[in-house]
């Protein structure tokens, strides 16, 4: 079984780096945030449950996500262990990284619809449209394929049946283009 260190997708970082509290840095061309996963996080409890079923003997007490994003554009996402003062970079099989971006990107999803149905439903001139621009504009979502025609498709899929939260119960569909 081959392990890989945790990439998280872009389009995830450059939510997450927003929408998460943390320890921010700025140098020279980049910025980052290390954001601390309580140990009593579903993203912490995820990861643990899930090594322990890949047999991963790792202790993982002081998990944090470190996010980056330079000045040219390049967004990354991983997550290390702090022990003893020390970062150690978690290394997973490739299907569990798949899963920790699965998870996250079901987070993403959520914000999503409920930031447009907020919008609509708040505001005085509702308009689909205008809330998802404001969306894509938010995280720059554009850089990473995402246009408003897309995720248009995606949002009224969602609220069709009005279930907001089927995402994390139904078959994945793609959000952009490609």
């Amino acid at each position: 079984m081959t392990h890989v260190p945790v990439h998280i997708k872009p389009h995830l970082v450059a939510f997450f780096f927003k929408e998460m509290e943390g320890d921010e840095i700025n140098y020279l061309n980049f910025r980052a945030k290390a954001v601390k996963l309580n140990f009593s996080s579903s993203i912490n409890k995820f990861l643990r449950i899930t090594l322990a079923k890949v047999d991963i003997p790792v202790r993982l007490t002081n998990l944090h996500m470190l996010l980056s994003i330079s000045d040219w554009g390049e967004y990354q996402g991983t997550i290390y262990n702090l022990e003893d003062g020390n970062k150690y970079f978690l290394a997973l099989p490739e299907e569990v990284n798949a899963d920790v971006n699965e998870l996250l990107d079901d987070v993403f999803r959520i914000a999503f619809v409920y930031y447009v149905s907020g919008h609509v439903e708040n505001s005085e001139f509702p308009c689909v449209v205008r809330a998802i621009n404001t969306f894509i504009e938010m995280y720059d979502l554009d850089e990473f394929g995402f246009d408003i025609a897309g995720l248009r498709r995606y949002y009224y899929r969602e609220i069709q049946n009005h279930s907001k939260l089927q995402t994390i119960v139904k078959k994945r569909t793609k959000l952009r283009k490609g």
